[in-house]
């Protein structure tokens, strides 16, 4: 199932990008999903997403469908990294940095340590749409 392909993110803002990717992350089966809203903490990005993938085939196509699907709403990303290894994967959306871990590479970078705790943003809306989508009663 993917998500509605009619969401135009063109002219979107940073958060309605953040949501929308969180969405993508969660259909794909993404792992422990979490969004950070940094906006008012001088980070270089608004919001930071972080993702473990089940594996390093998982990962590769986490990021693969998350830049198709974003495409698809007009919104393309400006570089993404770390695509050889599949291990951390960054995918930049300039105002949206999108990090795909398998679970290894989310340990061993602990990543989050460097984000306050504070700038969590609760995505349990998400979460609950999400499920209704997948839900077959």
């Amino acid at each position: 199932m993917q998500t509605n392909k009619g969401t135009d993110l063109t002219h979107a803002s940073s958060e309605a990008l953040a949501r929308e990717a969180v969405k993508i992350l969660l259909e794909k089966k993404g792992i422990d999903v979490r969004l950070y809203n940094v906006t008012d903490t001088g980070a270089i990005t608004d919001f930071y997403i972080v993702v473990t993938g089940r594996s390093l085939t998982h990962v590769a196509s986490l990021s693969d469908d998350l830049c198709m699907l974003l495409a698809e709403r007009g919104r393309n990303e400006a570089r993404i990294e770390g695509k050889r290894g599949n291990s951390w994967i960054l995918v930049d959306y300039l105002d949206v940095i999108v990090n795909i871990f398998d679970r290894e590479a989310r340990d061993f970078y602990n990543f989050e340590r460097l984000l306050d705790q504070n700038s969590l943003v609760n995505i349990d809306d998400l979460v609950s749409e999400v499920d209704k989508k997948f839900d077959t009663k």
